[in-house]
């Protein structure tokens, strides 16, 4: 099964774009604002290669796919 975290800032518009979207989207995200916690920062960084948010952090199994840019995340969790 897989599971969804998703790096952002509230001050963000494009992270609002992708939060705003979520209540219509039938999945579980994690929310990681990586202004209130600077290990989700160093997650997004260590893992991401790139601070940039919005990132949906894709975890199946044992692979780890990082996607940025807030209309592939939505196009992403919609076609899912």
């Amino acid at each position: 099964m897989k599971q969804y975290e998703l790096f952002y800032f509230p001050s963000c518009p494009f992270c609002q774009f992708v939060l705003n979207e979520l209540p219509a989207i039938d999945k579980q995200v994690s929310l990681k604002n990586i202004m209130d916690n600077f290990d989700y920062r160093n997650e997004l960084m260590a893992g991401g290669g790139k601070t940039q948010v919005p990132c949906l952090k894709i975890i199946n199994d044992d692979k780890t796919q990082w996607l940025y840019e807030s209309q592939d995340i939505v196009d992403f969790l919609k076609a899912e």
